[in-house]
């Protein structure tokens, strides 16, 4: 299985196990992932040798064997108890993985978990149920309901005084003629006499009519009935709880004589369940007129055909069948089709377009090395092309059990330590994992520089449709060398798939050169070349007596090396290095000396566009920067000198340069000083920057305006100079990370003092109605913070009224499996606020990380807040596990007496507004991550901030206040971790106005955070002007 697509089903298989407690057997798993059974037992056995070792899953198996009693026994235990179960068995016929959990008592709840498919199997029955018109003219078709129609009413028009309704009497007045005629099966003599009616008879228009009448009333009736009939004869064939009763016979007798038509009909019971119908007499009949009869016997003459079709098969059931329904199917294979028509699969479109239409990315590189020469020549080559190739992959030999010692990705190794056979290991590695994604394959041994430029140029103007097998040939003419390297098309490594099996059992030489080329070679018949296209693919061997110092300055002169894919053989990593800043210098000349004839193509072209565009941008070619629609829209060109910027923000007046902004504008005057230097042969001496200016633009970059101060060297006369300096944004770059999905269970945290007992119930009742209510997937953990002087027990407990409430949520969601808890923390003497201490926020973080899984994602959050769905899932999607935490930039609300002065009441929502808010872009309060990022932060960290076990820990983790190394827990992050941060503004977490009180803080920056927000949170600077201009004009 692709490894992707296993992690996808690992990851899964977590949020299912982890998340939802789910007991996860394999066929439930094969059902939901839509795989084979074998497979859904492989992912449960991958899945818990992944997780096994952190002691919160269990796994079962199935045992099928003979017992040393006799008898074949089937047995579910767990993994614990499988050596003692085996035991019983002198035979064990299968033993695979049963099921994934966690660690639970009773095995019987396994009984449950697959109820379903055990109940209704696993055939799903989608089809709708046919009408029963539908019914019956699949069964019978159309002419079979005509027949039966037409059959009633031609006994029912008939003479009806003959009918019997008994067998014996039936028989007795058969003719032995007629006994022949039925026994033969020719009923065209009794249709013909039904048909026709005697010369002698004539029928009253009148009578007529009236007959026709009750043969439409009868008609009805007879289709009314047979539809019930239908209705019936489903329900028994669903019930299955009856059998259809035995059809009699049905007889006819005719008389001598011509002048009229008898029939003894033995009639079956059509309809079991109700009362066979009363016939009624019909009237004496009238002679008809000769044109009525001759009109007649045409009509009749046509249907007679059809007729005698229907009369076979009528006749047939008449004498052989007496067991089954009361008519002969009819099965038309016509219209039907010749094969069963499956059921068509739904079509689930893949995660990406090129997928689906089938796009590969251009290079994939493999490099055959040793565990010896990981941090040496294969670190040198990953340095030098990973970044400039699609995919590298470095493949080793290791003995099972062990691990290399390096820190880069892409290792894979084998556990078949046999070298000859490890091109082919690799070989099968690319087609179990990127058969489909990439259209060239660059396969070599670690002993070569590799020119990824050229080699990338090389496969970008070749043809990806035809077979490509190029490289330096071998000590045979058609195999090629492994260590100067392999260039395989997608369509060459599909061909050796097929034949592995061969290569490998044929793979005795010595030199994997000559049993690679065998392979590739007995699989495509291609012999290896070197040029395709009437393009070559340029090698450079060296000498073995090559010396980099006095030998490469002759190398640099041959064309070959100019424009050389591979340079073999390189023992020495340090060569690797040499090579590669020669080459990258080369590059760097090249790509300089097009962006001059491109400028110059620009400059020379510039009058022939639009009047109003013939304006070149600075610098040529570049973008030529933001054009504001408006004055909200100009951007904010911000003073600086060597020490300070002035007016960055509009918080912030002044601000020390330091770190890597001081660093940035020290380079900035730098290089614009050197190039004035330079261009003025030196005649210039630098004294001082005058003034600069700086502004972002996001579609352009940095640009800088600087005045620089000079002196003459000559006459020490002043010179004053204006450089502008862009500093281009680069090419956007997709950053890889982790797979994420939106299944994952998130675990809020909120902690509580004794001030924050009325915005904890409020924050409750949100959390109950926005996440309980819709059954999202959160868990809520409620630290309630006692003093040192405080019960916590009995009615007299604080925190009694949040605790009722609690109870009395679980109580009334208990059926959705969503639950609130508390976890009650006593704080030290003189400690009763959690704010603006970040010592005591870490210390409640550690007490609660012990109660959750490494596995688990916590939110921090804060009191004030209504909890949203669409945050809900940007914290699963921007929190990544082992990569990444999410830090959101908050809405907060000013004080509602400012903003709302104007209006009768406050609003219940904060709406997104400048007059009504900001973003705080210091609060660092709600932060997401994984508890296994986080005791790993925690475990670097521990010799500064000691790690708080126990309610009694936290007062010495408190003596760090005054002199704290952080000042919140984010801060930590940054400083002692190496996980991605990802910080961004959150339209949707919106905070109400809390006071903000500064008396109790001892550490003074954290002093000089908390009166800055305290200033920031009472309104905007308009409101607030205004308010002082309305109290100086009360007071006059």
């Amino acid at each position: 299985m692709n490894t992707e697509i296993l992690n996808e089903h690992l990851e899964t298989l977590a949020s299912h196990v982890f998340d939802n407690d789910k007991l996860v057997t394999y066929k439930w798993l094969s059902k939901e992932l839509q795989v084979h059974v074998n497979i859904a037992k492989q992912i449960l056995w991958n899945f818990y040798q992944k997780y096994h070792s952190s002691n919160n899953i269990e796994c079962t198996y199935l045992l099928i064997g003979h017992l040393k009693e006799e008898g074949m026994h089937v047995e579910v235990v767990k993994d614990s108890d499988v050596s003692k179960a085996k035991e019983k068995f002198s035979k064990i016929i299968s033993e695979h993985v049963y099921s994934i959990h966690k660690p639970i008592v009773d095995l019987q709840l396994l009984a449950t978990a697959d109820s379903g498919d055990v109940k209704y199997s696993a055939i799903k029955f989608d089809a709708k149920m046919r009408s029963n018109e539908e019914m019956q003219l699949l069964r019978w078709g159309t002419a079979a309901k005509q027949v039966t129609i037409e059959n009633v009413l031609d006994f029912k028009s008939a003479d009806s005084t003959n009918l019997c309704m008994t067998e014996k009497n039936t028989t007795k007045k058969i003719s032995p003629q007629k006994k022949n005629s039925v026994k033969k099966g020719n009923l065209d003599h009794f249709f013909d006499k039904l048909m026709v009616p005697p010369k002698s008879v004539e029928v009253m228009s009148s009578e007529k009519k009236d007959n026709n009448a009750r043969k439409e009333f009868i008609e009805e009736k007879v289709i009314r009935e047979n539809k019930n009939l239908l209705e019936r004869k489903w329900n028994r064939s669903k019930e299955t709880d009856e059998i259809l009763k035995k059809r009699k016979r049905t007889s006819t007798q005719n008389d001598s004589s011509d002048s009229e038509i008898q029939n003894s009909v033995e009639m079956k019971e059509l309809f079991p369940e109700t009362e066979p119908e009363t016939l009624v007499k019909p009237k004496s009949l009238v002679s008809e007129n000769k044109k009525e009869k001759e009109e007649t016997r045409r009509k009749e003459t046509k249907a007679e055909t059809k007729k005698h079709d229907i009369a076979e098969s009528f006749d047939h059931s008449l004498n052989t069948l007496e067991d089954i329904d009361p008519y002969e199917p009819r099965i038309n294979t016509d219209s039907k089709p010749q094969q069963i028509n499956k059921a068509r699969k739904a079509f689930v479109r893949p995660r990406y377009y090129s997928t689906e239409l089938g796009i590969r990315e251009k290079l994939f590189v493999g490099i055959i090395t040793s565990r010896e020469h990981l941090h040496s020549r294969d670190v040198a080559l990953n340095k030098t092309i990973a970044h400039i190739v699609d995919k590298i992959r470095y493949f080793i030999s290791i003995p099972e059990g062990t691990k290399p010692n390096v820190s880069f990705p892409g290792i894979v190794g084998f556990t078949d330590t046999r070298n000859i056979l490890k091109p082919f290991h690799a070989l099968k590695y690319i087609v179990d994992n990127y058969l489909e994604s990439y259209d060239y394959y660059f396969l070599t041994k670690d002993v070569n520089y590799i020119n990824a430029r050229s080699l990338v140029e090389f496969v970008n103007k070749i043809t990806v449709s035809q077979n490509i097998h190029m490289g330096v040939q071998s000590e045979i003419d058609t195999y090629c060398s492994l260590e100067s390297g392999i260039l395989l098309s997608n369509s060459v490594i599909r061909e050796m798939k097929n034949n592995l099996d061969w290569c490998v059992k044929n793979a005795y030489s010595d030199s994997d050169d000559i049993n690679f080329g065998r392979c590739i070679l007995h699989s495509t018949s291609m012999p290896c070349t070197n040029h395709i296209e009437e393009r070559n693919l340029t090698f450079v061997q060296l000498k073995s007596t090559f010396n980099f110092e006095k030998d490469f300055v002759q190398l640099t002169e041959q064309n070959e090396f100019q424009n050389s894919v591979s340079i073999y053989p390189v023992y020495d990593h340090k060569l690797i290095y040499k090579f590669n800043m020669y080459f990258a210098a080369i590059n760097s000349i090249k790509v300089h000396k097009q962006i001059s004839d491109i400028r110059k193509v620009i400059s020379a072209t510039a009058h022939l566009g639009p009047l109003n565009q013939r304006n070149i941008s600075w610098p040529i070619g570049n973008q030529p920067g933001n054009r504001p629609l408006g004055r909200f829209d100009i951007l904010r060109w911000s003073y600086f000198n060597m020490s300070h910027v002035f007016f960055e923000t509009d918080f912030i007046n002044i601000q020390e340069l330091k770190g890597d902004t001081k660093a940035d504008i020290d380079n900035i005057i730098n290089t614009a000083v050197n190039n004035i230097i330079s261009k003025y042969d030196n005649k210039l001496s630098f004294v001082r920057l005058l003034n600069g200016y700086l502004k972002f633009d996001a579609s352009r970059g940095m640009d800088y305006i600087l005045d620089l101060v000079f002196n003459e060297v000559a006459t020490s006369k002043e010179i004053r100079k204006r450089i502008e300096i862009c500093k281009p944004l680069g090419k956007v770059e997709i950053i890889p990370v982790p797979y994420v999905t939106e299944n994952t269970r998130i675990n809020i945290i909120i902690t509580i003092d004794l001030s924050k007992k009325q915005d904890a119930v409020n924050f409750i009742e949100h959390y109950s109605q926005n996440c309980m209510e819709k059954k999202c997937k959160t868990y809520l953990m409620v630290v309630l913070l006692y003093n040192s002087d405080s019960p916590s027990k009995g009615k007299g407990d604080v925190y009694l009224d949040v605790k009722t409430y609690i109870s009395m949520l679980n109580e009334k969601y208990k059926k959705d499996q969503s639950k609130i808890t508390w976890l009650s923390i006593r704080l030290p003497v003189n400690v009763t606020s959690v704010d603006l201490d970040p010592m005591l926020k870490i210390a409640v973080t550690d007490l609660c990380a012990k109660k959750f899984s490494s596995e688990s994602l916590v939110l921090l959050v804060e009191t004030g807040t209504k909890l949203k769905v669409d945050y809900l899932n940007r914290v699963r999607m921007n929190t990544i596990n082992r990569y990444q935490i999410f830090s959101p930039i908050p809405f907060i609300e000013y004080h509602p007496d400012i903003i709302y002065a104007d209006e009768t009441a406050a609003h219940d929502e904060v709406d997104v507004n400048s007059n009504y808010g900001k973003y705080d872009e210091q609060n660092y309060n709600n932060i997401a991550f994984y508890i296994k990022d986080y005791n790993a932060m925690r475990q670097t960290v521990e010799t500064n901030i000691p790690l708080v076990r126990s309610d009694k820990d936290i007062a010495t983790l408190l003596k760090l206040s005054k002199h704290s190394p952080v000042t919140s827990l984010f801060e930590m992050y940054v400083s002692f971790s190496d996980m991605h941060v990802f910080r961004a503004i959150e339209p949707t977490l919106k905070i109400k106005y809390k006071d903000v009180n500064c008396d109790d803080v001892f550490n003074d920056n954290i002093y000089k955070n908390c009166l800055k927000l305290r200033n920031n949170h009472l309104g905007k600077r308009s409101q607030l002007a205004r308010l002082i201009l309305d109290y100086q004009s009360y007071q006059t």
